[in-house]
């Protein structure tokens, strides 16, 4: 991960937009201190979320990438064909865990993620990278 990295312990996702053309997901939060931001991953190959309630508190965001020790078991804890495992493994994807204090959880299996916070927290605006 690079130096830059958005903290997303509890923040509230606020909103979900599913672009499935251009192969892209974006959350738009609300973090603690009521500052909008989002996440928003390129390249989407796969994704389950759920459930989407009238709460969505995020617990934290784990990164598992071909560099990260235990990638491939949580690979195959998560039953994913071996085929998306060996990109992940590859380092062709990288797959993102959404772990949930409250509602919306799940993972999503894509190239890349990026983030920004405060004024920055517009995906068609600057942003900057948090995840190599």
């Amino acid at each position: 991960m690079s130096a830059s990295r958005l903290t997303v312990h509890d923040s509230e996702v606020v909103a979900v937009e599913n672009h499935r053309e251009a192969k892209k997901l974006t959350l738009r939060l609300r973090m603690p201190d009521g500052a909008a931001a989002f996440l928003e991953f390129l390249g989407v190959e796969d994704l389950e979320l759920g459930p989407f309630r009238e709460q969505n508190v995020l617990l934290d965001l784990y990164v598992w990438s071909a560099s990260r020790e235990g990638t491939r078991e949580r690979c195959q804890e998560l039953e994913f064909p071996s085929t998306s495992t060996r990109a992940v493994l590859a380092g062709e994807l990288v797959l993102y865990e959404i772990d949930a204090s409250v509602g919306l959880g799940g993972y999503v299996l894509a190239k890349k993620a990026r983030g920004a916070i405060g004024r920055e927290a517009d995906p068609e605006g600057l942003v900057f990278h948090f995840f190599s």
